[in-house]
């Protein structure tokens, strides 16, 4: 059976894996499925349609499930899907999705957010991502696999974080951040490549030389960005970390930070 604090509320029809553990005064709705080894810390509250995947850890105080922070939501049924071995910190919050953004919420694997982090309504996070303290996003983004979002943070609605990029503390993102970028600044502005998590990656010299020079043709040689493109895969033919690069520029919606 899950172990269940006296003091706890679980709705009867919650769906606990036998080793779950839920802490003091915590509150977990009715339709919320634990999966094994998971744990809701003191006074957590995890509602609505909450799937939680095995071995993830919620902390004091999190919010997670409750309905999305949007005019005209009127309980329509949308998820938050929350993936496995992830660290939820201090008074985060976590919203449903909304039926016009594809009704879910969703979080990967492999993840640390820290507190105070509020992740809005529809988006997706990949796995392996760190997201710092009081960072913030509106509905809709995207943060991919490996990307570190520096503490205070905020993020416009439907901007993407690419692939092991970084914002550094305090940044103000109103564009998309290309993958292996290091950005900074209110508004953010590009400061190089994020090498110190291409090394911890274990990313060759040799690629990570191609990506930086990559960067340099793209946003330092003052080309037409057309132009530019078409002499990166000339020039670093052979790359799928480049082919990468290209394909996220070039689908960007809102325009990416250079």
């Amino acid at each position: 059976m899950a172990q269940i604090h006296p003091t706890a509320v679980v709705a009867p029809g919650a769906l606990l894996a036998d080793d779950a553990v839920v802490g003091p005064f915590a509150v977990v709705g009715e339709e919320v499925v634990l999966g094994p080894g998971v744990r809701i810390g003191a006074q957590a509250h995890v509602t609505g349609r909450t799937k939680i995947g095995a071995h993830t850890e919620v902390f004091p105080f999190a919010a997670l499930g409750l309905a999305p922070q949007v005019l005209g939501f009127d309980g329509q049924t949308t998820e938050l899907s929350i993936g496995e071995h992830n660290i939820i910190r201090e008074h985060t919050s976590l919203h449903l999705g909304t039926p016009a953004g594809g009704g879910c919420t969703r979080i990967g694997d492999h993840n640390l957010i820290m507190n105070h982090v509020h992740v809005a309504h529809d988006c997706l996070v990949g796995d392996h991502c760190i997201i710092a303290a009081y960072s913030g996003m509106g509905g809709h983004v995207e943060i991919h696999d490996h990307a570190v979002i520096g503490g205070f943070t905020g993020i416009h609605q439907f901007v993407r974080i690419g692939e092991s990029a970084f914002t550094a503390a305090g940044a103000k993102v109103t564009r998309d951040v290309a993958p292996y970028a290091k950005v900074a600044g209110d508004r953010a502005r590009f400061v190089g490549i994020n090498r110190i998590n291409l090394e911890r990656r274990e990313f060759d010299p040799e690629t990570i030389r191609i990506i930086k020079h990559a960067f340099f043709v793209l946003f330092q040689r003052k080309l037409r960005f057309v132009d530019a493109c078409k002499l990166v895969e000339e020039e670093c033919a052979g790359s799928p970390e480049v082919e990468q690069l290209l394909a996220f520029l070039r689908s960007s919606q809102r325009g990416f930070v250079r």
